[in-house]
């Protein structure tokens, strides 16, 4: 079709969908309704498609779903490069009028470019007769200016450089090799390396084993050793530096903000939680990886991640399969013997 063409029916159609919208204002709330499930799989639907919509650049789709003049909050989404992230029922409820078109919801929406991730607050209005129900965009409540995603180097999915430094955990399980991130997490990388070559780890048990979440080892008895480190007591998070919570990552536990250390855990957790995941303002590459391998992208932000197992994680998941009891200790716990370190071969 000819650009003024397409114009002229973009420009009938909106015209039609503001004569709906003059229709819906001022409507009188009758009934609050408990959003079910279907009703969330239709809209989650609905927005879907609408975002492969303006991802192929179909202004037509734009201009009847969204009603009178609030398609201009969509319009820079036209022919971009879109990830559909979640649609939220907030709130449904009824008004006034057949019961065709008399139910309403406040609907959270959100979509990703390859830079931005962007949260709409809108008024969505299901509009029909017998014959068909749609869900329509009725009012853009609110919308943020976007979330720009980091464009920083993402040091856990590059190959290990020759002569990088590595670390090898000797348990009586078999040995875990992990790389340590220093340009990313130096306090915890420090501190790692330090209290390792005091021997502070040697001989001591993975004392909290939860299966499908994580292995965890340091003093994790409450006696106050927990907060031994290489700077003489806690030491401040390295949360937002993009690492992150992959199976196999290596952290550091805290009791809360800035309460790192000598607490360490490694994720084993090889699926993902979709939900949590999608909710959250990450990077397309990132999202990608978890969905891939698995992990807890719901701690990521909360706790400093300063390595990667690369080797090893068979053993991980032998220490994560132990029976514990009801506090996650084992009952026969796995021991660490020791820590060293090693370079990177060549090859």
């Amino acid at each position: 079709m000819k650009k003024s063409k397409v114009v002229l029916a973009a420009g009938i159609l909106g015209s039609a969908a503001y004569l709906i919208k003059k229709k819906l204002e001022n409507e009188t709330v009758t009934k609050q309704l408990i959003p079910r499930h279907w009703d969330q799989e239709e809209i989650n639907q609905r927005m879907a498609d609408f975002t492969q919509q303006l991802a192929e650049g179909n202004i037509d789709a734009l201009v009847t779903f969204a009603l009178g003049n609030e398609a201009r909050h969509f319009k820079s989404f036209i022919g971009q490069e879109l990830t559909f992230l979640e649609a939220h029922v907030v709130s449904l409820f009824k008004v006034k009028g057949d019961s065709y078109n008399n139910l309403r919801g406040i609907i959270s929406y959100r979509v990703a470019t390859p830079k931005k991730e962007y949260t709409y607050l809108m008024k969505m209005a299901r509009l029909g007769n017998a014959e068909q129900l749609e869900w329509y965009i009725q009012t853009i409540l609110e919308k943020d200016r976007g979330i720009k995603y980091s464009n920083q180097y993402l040091l856990q999915l590059t190959p290990v450089r020759p002569h990088e430094e590595l670390c090898q955990i000797e348990t009586d399980a078999g040995t875990i090799t992990l790389r340590v991130f220093q340009q990313d997490a130096p306090k915890a990388v420090k501190n790692w390396r330090g209290l390792a070559r005091q021997s502070f780890y040697d001989n001591t048990p993975f004392a909290r084993v939860i299966k499908d979440f994580v292995i965890q080892g340091g003093a994790l008895d409450g006696s106050g050793a927990e907060a031994q480190s290489i700077y003489s007591g806690y030491f401040e998070d390295e949360v937002d530096e993009g690492l992150y919570h992959f199976d196999g990552a290596v952290c550091l536990g805290n009791h809360g903000p800035n309460t790192n250390g000598n607490q360490f855990y490694i994720v084993e957790h090889s699926q993902v939680d979709k939900e949590q995941l999608y909710r959250m303002n990450l990077p397309l590459k990132v999202r990608s990886h978890y969905e891939a391998v698995g992990g807890l992208p719901e701690l990521d932000g909360r706790y400093t991640v300063f390595g990667q197992v690369i080797d090893g994680m068979s053993v991980v998941r032998k220490i994560a399969n132990q029976a514990t009891d009801s506090e996650d200790a084992p009952l026969e716990p796995i021991m660490i013997r020791k820590i060293t370190f090693k370079r990177a071969s060549q090859k």
